[in-house]
């Protein structure tokens, strides 16, 4: 039978029946000729909303346009003008393009993230033309997350020297540790990784901002200096039993999973609260580490901030998801969690996020037994590590401009002066990061000359 032209080509996953026990990658992305079909489906619109409703505006038209002629090597090198990490984004980008496509009107979007996989998929070898000739000017990057990353392949196109730091031992910051292999395995991600050290960019491994090496330091040192920190500083529910043993933030947890450092978890019970893509990771991660995993939140389903499809993916694996609760305290026995007290909500007017703000019902606590609970809830900047000048209300004090803080040649980008974001807005961020910080060096260039 045919497909409508009104039907998305489903994607190929691992059974959850499978995958529940396991960290392989769940979606399994297009066979070649399932993507030009896809691709095929395009209407490719005079207006190109999908180009629209991209935080930075990628050649949707121009790669699908090669794909569907079965050119996945021009479709990379379209993609590559916009975007340096198209394996990673092809697989944990929301895309809020598909929510614009004149196709899912009366069916299915096209599936434009999974067709970016798949331009990554079959031309995975694809680089960018080589760098403009030496400018002369050294840029200090301060993050090696996808926005300082970003940031370091503008300006090394550019012509300009870039040394990146990072506190952690390997690049990629939160898509390195933040983000669970069954979501982005690590070879996809540094399949992006090592384009980027094509371009002989200097890295500086293992160094924190304020504890190895202060901003002072790197103004002396280098032209501009770009603070792409992100917003990595835990954000507690502060409600009572917090220091007891089996409490952890899901910064902490997700990371000690990735890094090979996971809890005993088998035969656990395991509350994850929140209704994030962390929150799912880390609910996920649970399931695959033997526990009996489940979700707290404080809205209802239509307010979660996590993609439908992860959601669905979570549930399918076992999960299930308490709505409208809220934690109140964590009970503990000889310095232990054994148990959680929980409040009903109802939804009340809207907050200043939009969603109807949870309102606790009186009287209507309950307790839920649990041995280890994970808090999703938020994340936030560490600004200690920063002079006075640059601590905005929990970010980085820019100009919203050209993002360059009070202090003349350091700029700041991505979750550090967004908050807590995702992956398509930090590249956003840290493209405009580079654009400014290149108008720049120019100009002093020009004033110099």
């Amino acid at each position: 039978m045919e497909r409508s032209v009104w039907q998305r080509v489903p994607v190929r996953e691992v059974p959850p029946e499978e995958r529940r026990y396991d960290f392989r990658e769940v979606n399994l992305g297009y066979t070649y000729e399932d993507a030009i079909v896809e691709a095929s489906r395009c209407i490719f619109c005079r207006r190109p909303f999908c180009v629209e409703a991209c935080p930075f505006h990628q050649d949707v038209v121009g790669y699908l346009e090669r794909i569907k002629e079965g050119d996945f090597v021009g479709a990379m090198q379209v993609i590559l003008r916009d975007n340096p990490l198209p394996a990673v984004c092809g697989r944990v980008c929301p895309h809020p393009c598909e929510t614009v496509c004149p196709r899912g009107r009366k069916g299915d979007p096209i599936a434009i993230a999974w067709l970016k996989r798949a331009a990554a998929d079959y031309a995975p070898d694809v680089q960018f033309p080589e760098p403009a000739p030496p400018t002369g000017f050294r840029v200090a990057i301060v993050g090696a997350g996808p926005a300082g990353l970003t940031a370091a392949w503008y300006l090394r196109l550019q012509g300009h020297s870039v040394t990146v730091y990072d506190a952690m031992d390997e690049p990629g910051g939160m898509l390195h540790f933040g983000i669970p292999t069954f979501r982005l395995p690590r070879e996809a991600w540094h399949q992006d990784l090592e384009r980027l050290k094509a371009l002989d960019i200097e890295w500086r491994m293992g160094v924190k901002l304020g504890e190895h090496v202060t901003l002072e330091e790197l103004q002396q040192q280098y032209d501009a200096v770009l603070i792409a920190i992100g917003a990595l500083k835990q954000r507690w529910m502060n409600i009572p039993g917090e220091d007891l043993e089996g409490v952890w933030h899901v910064i902490d947890f997700v990371k000690a999973v990735n890094l090979g450092n996971a809890p005993d978890l088998k035969g656990k019970k395991v509350a994850v609260i929140g209704g994030g893509f962390s929150a799912i990771d880390a609910v996920r991660m649970a399931i695959r580490l033997g526990a009996d995993a489940f979700i707290l939140y404080r809205r209802d389903r239509a307010q979660m901030p996590a993609a439908q499809e992860e959601v669905k993916h979570a549930e399918e694996e076992g999960v299930t998801i308490h709505f409208l609760v809220n934690p109140t305290r964590f009970i503990g026995e000889n310095g232990r969690l054994v148990a959680i007290e929980v409040q009903r909500q109802q939804l009340g007017e809207p907050d200043e996020s939009g969603r109807p703000r949870p309102v606790p019902i009186p009287g209507s606590e309950f307790i839920m037994p649990a041995d280890v609970v994970v808090e999703a809830i938020s994340q936030e900047v560490d600004l200690s590590v920063l002079p006075e000048p640059l601590r905005g209300r929990r970010v980085i004090a820019v100009n919203s401009e050209n993002l360059q803080t009070s202090i003349p040649g350091v700029f700041a980008a991505g979750d550090a002066v967004t908050g807590p974001w995702d992956v398509p807005n930090a590249i956003a961020s840290g493209r405009k990061a580079a654009q400014a910080i290149h108008a720049w060096l120019m100009e002093r260039k020009r004033v110099t000359v």
